[in-house]
């Protein structure tokens, strides 16, 4: 099982840190672990995104996704290869100053065997990678 929290403060207004966290589909631009994004199912508030991922092997898996615009963006798992579950969410703070308070966090079990390398690369070792990618997208032009 790997957990993980962590908070980034983006000098960019929560309007603009909303739009790239919710849009899954520009993800592949700008996260390099991430391979291709496919919105399977939309609704009002709701969409089932499936993610295929290249770390250490390419695997694939969907997620639920519910935003509450400029606040917060959560998931839970829907399918995939290497989770057997899989929540979390994005919890943003409008700072003032055109600045954005964002928390993430994120549960994840693996119903597979995951060696611990495996599994604190997918969990620990890349979070600060993906959080420097989203803080680039965010706070860039």
């Amino acid at each position: 099982m790997g957990k993980a929290t962590t908070s980034v403060t983006f000098e960019a207004p929560i309007e603009k840190a909303f739009k790239v966290i919710s849009d899954y589909g520009s993800y592949p631009q700008f996260m390099s672990d991430v391979k291709r994004v496919s919105i399977i199912d939309s609704s009002v508030g709701k969409k089932l995104v499936e993610y295929e991922l290249q770390i250490i092997k390419t695997f694939r898996y969907q997620l639920w996704m519910t935003e509450e615009p400029n606040t917060e963006v959560a998931w839970r798992f829907h399918s995939g290869e290497i989770f057997k579950d899989n929540s979390g969410s994005w919890k943003l703070k409008d700072l003032g100053g055109g600045r954005t308070q964002a928390e993430y966090n994120i549960d994840a079990k693996f119903g597979i065997f995951v060696p611990g390398m495996i599994e604190k690369k997918l969990i620990e070792v890349n979070l600060p990678t993906m959080m420097k990618s989203f803080k680039t997208k965010i706070e860039g032009p």
